[in-house]
């Protein structure tokens, strides 16, 4: 693997491209912080220019455009397109071609781009840095996005976009402040090496450091930290499992600004048909992760036959309560919406009687799933 590194040709553009940007942010930034200082405004212009190029990249390039999660308005499309160009991450459709591959052929080092299984730096930034052949971009998983006019502008005139955004915007905002310099280093320069190195986090440390939780055969993992930086694409194993919701942290407490601004988006009407997948599949999902685990590790212990009856036991009763409990739910929902008659109404109400009923029987089984795999915990502590 590593004479495959060392040979393949080095992309001079590439390595330009994205390390003057460093060698910039790294010296001429703190020098003139230190001696000129960056004041309140110019803060605040930075936090709003690298929330709009990262949620670009999340809620433009990767849930709209590489995984049709949502369907968008054409004004937030271009929006979108515009602040793609400002992150300065390649043009939409070679961007969601990736990865698109990347999905397809995850941790295959032969065919997936940014394979975790070459390392953390290839898959972070060394990818982009040499011509591997693996990383050489073929379009044909996106034709749909070929037809998109808005993306076949943006790719058509990506370089006038990519100045016009990553200089023009910080000079402009410069004249109006009245610190160009400042704002060209602080809003072009810092901002720009911030939002690319946030967005490269999810193909190298989501991939390394995290829980599997349901896909215990991937790399990718959920990692709340990494979501902070990454606008909620730390919750990276729910994402490779689930690719085509649009939410990435599927709970409510869950970090994920992109997920509020698609929903936010979808009650202005800029955004519609959000797909996400349903409560009863992910808890589902989770649980099956769970009782493999557990079986895997029973083996170890002394009395690995009793454990495992209890296992199956408890697994089979909170798989019967999820699909009773699930099904009673669609029956009510359906229901509801055909609702016309008194007698319907009769027969609705009953209905979500027993859908509330089967909601606390299976809320009593999740617990005694909990502490029975607690009580296992313990167990395998004690055999240690």
């Amino acid at each position: 693997m590593s004479s495959i590194r060392n040979t393949a040709p080095i992309r001079w553009l590439n390595l330009a491209v994205l390390g003057l940007p460093i060698l910039v942010t790294l010296t001429l930034v703190p020098w003139y912080g230190f001696t000129h200082g960056f004041d309140a405004t110019q803060w605040l212009w930075f936090l709003a220019l690298i929330s709009y190029c990262e949620m670009s990249i999340t809620a433009g390039y990767h849930r709209l455009w590489s995984h049709a999660a949502y369907k968008a308005h054409p004004l937030l499309r271009f929006v979108f397109a515009l602040g793609g160009a400002f992150a300065l991450q390649n043009d939409c459709i070679t961007w969601a071609s990736d990865h698109r591959r990347h999905h397809l052929h995850a941790d295959d080092n032969e065919h997936d781009p940014y394979s975790a299984g070459r390392g953390f730096w290839y898959s972070h930034l060394g990818w982009m840095l040499r011509d591997y052949p693996v990383t050489r971009s073929d379009l044909g998983n996106a034709k749909d996005l070929l037809k998109d006019p808005i993306l076949l502008w943006q790719r058509r005139h990506y370089l006038a976009l990519l100045l016009a955004m990553n200089i023009g915007v910080p000079v402009l905002i410069g004249l109006v402040h009245g610190d160009v310099m400042g704002c060209l280093l602080l809003l072009g320069f810092l901002r720009l090496v911030l939002s690319q190195q946030f967005t490269y986090l999810i193909n190298s440390a989501a991939h390394f450091w995290g829980k599997r939780t349901y896909d215990p055969n991937q790399t990718a993992r959920d990692n709340w930290f990494i979501a902070l930086f990454t606008y909620g694409e730390g919750y990276h194993n729910y994402h490779h499992t689930f690719a085509w919701d649009y939410r990435n942290g599927v709970r409510w407490y869950h970090y994920d600004p992109t997920k509020w601004l698609i929903k936010v988006m979808q009650w202005c009407r800029l955004a519609s048909d959000l797909r996400q997948c349903s409560s009863y599949r992910i808890e589902m999902t989770r649980v099956a992760v769970q009782f493999r685990h557990a079986l895997q590790q029973c083996e170890q212990l002394q009395e690995a036959s009793r454990w495992r009856e209890r296992l199956e036991d408890e697994y089979d009763q909170l798989v019967l309560s999820l699909e009773q409990w699930a099904e009673a739910q669609q029956l009510w929902y359906q229901a509801k919406s055909q609702a016309l008659s008194d007698e319907l109404q009769q027969d609705i109400a009953l209905m979500k009687q027993r859908y509330e009923e089967l909601k606390t029987e299976l809320q009593h089984k999740r617990e005694s799933w909990k502490s029975l795999l607690n009580n296992f915990a313990s167990v395998q502590l004690k055999t240690i």
